[in-house]
């Protein structure tokens, strides 16, 4: 890759190779990227193009058992384990509707009761009544998780429960009614640098409208938050300065390794387990000593690859991925023909 450094209004800004005015062009290797850059010098950089526009961000779905252990790990550092522990606990005093879920459903009167504080705390701009798909293959039986009364404040119960029941109780609150919120809407433009026959290109965004982000913003799984790349003021035909060619090379990374919160994602997906199995499946091989983990990634031990290698090489056809989706979408089908008869 190719990033040039620039300085327009006393302002620097960064901008990316991205071709010649036709097409891109991929930089594949050292002799490219050196006749590029012979060329490149000398060279003025130009403003060839600015588009402005808009664009939305979306609030997340309510939680269910997994987004919830896989915020909680995010957010709050908590091991799937200690989020379902604490959950229970809220859950068993009534500050919250049950736990085990894969719904994104919610009640009419939560969304009535969502509506009266987002518009009493924020304003009746931010609140926008929201429905969101459930998947094809969820059971449905429970509605999301959320508080099971909005008019009780996290910091109502900070004094009578542990804190870290109190951060839990804040995230799923928050969750709930940032799902009841508007977009997010940001003002974006894009600039196109001409350099003889080649183009840079550079993008910025900033916060026209904060809406559901001025309450909670849903974690990523590399801890980084999405922020403002504000660029300076540009007029077509002006010319800016060069401040630093950056070019840089890049080697293909393997896969990153599984955190409990990726993981239980990744089980998800794959359609294996249940949300009430997710937490006790990890920590089962974790208690067995299949896996270990360290900086909150988790490692395949020697013992966990030699049980596996014996259990693949014996039981291939029950340990594989497909046989235990396959078996919970059979068993669903089952119980489902099993109710149609019943009704019959």
């Amino acid at each position: 890759s190719l990033d040039a450094k620039l300085l327009a209004n006393k302002k620097s800004f960064n901008t990316k190779f991205w071709g010649s005015e036709d097409e891109k062009i991929e930089i594949k290797s050292q002799a490219e990227i050196d006749e590029i850059l012979d060329y490149l010098d000398g060279k003025k950089y130009i403003v060839k193009d600015i588009r402005v526009g808009e664009k939305k961000r979306n609030p997340a779905p309510p939680f269910t058992t997994s987004t919830l252990q896989q915020e909680a790990s995010r957010k709050l550092g908590f091991a799937i384990k200690k989020t379902m522990a604490m959950a229970q606990s809220l859950y068993e005093s009534g500050l919250i509707t049950y736990m085990r879920t894969d719904s994104t459903r919610i009640s009419d009167e939560a969304r009535k009761m969502a509506k009266e504080e987002i518009v009493n705390q924020f304003g009746t701009e931010f609140y926008e009544n929201r429905y969101y798909k459930t998947k094809k293959d969820a059971q449905d039986a429970h509605e999301a998780i959320r508080p099971t009364y909005l008019n009780v404040k996290p910091e109502e119960i900070k004094e009578k429960y542990s804190y870290d029941q109190y951060k839990l109780y804040k995230l799923i609150y928050e969750r709930l009614l940032a799902s009841q919120m508007s977009s997010a809407v940001y003002s974006t433009m894009a600039v196109d640098i001409e350099v003889g026959k080649y183009i840079f290109r550079a993008n910025g965004s900033k916060i026209k409208f904060s809406g559901f982000m001025a309450l909670y913003v849903e974690g990523n799984d590399e801890g980084l938050e999405e922020k403002d790349v504000v660029l300076p003021d540009l007029e077509i035909g002006q010319e800016v300065k060069l401040k630093e060619l950056k070019p840089e090379q890049h080697f293909t990374e393997p896969p990153a390794r599984f955190t409990e919160a990726s993981l239980v994602k990744a089980l998800e997906e794959k359609g294996i387990g249940r949300p009430s199995t997710y937490a006790p499946t990890i920590n089962t091989i974790l208690d067995r000593r299949y896996i270990e983990k360290s900086e909150k990634k988790l490692y395949a031990t020697e013992l966990g690859k030699i049980v596996t290698n014996i259990l693949v090489d014996n039981f291939g056809d029950i340990v594989n991925v497909e046989f235990t989706a396959g078996m919970e979408n059979e068993l669903d089908r089952k119980s489902k023909e099993e109710y149609k008869k019943q009704k019959i």
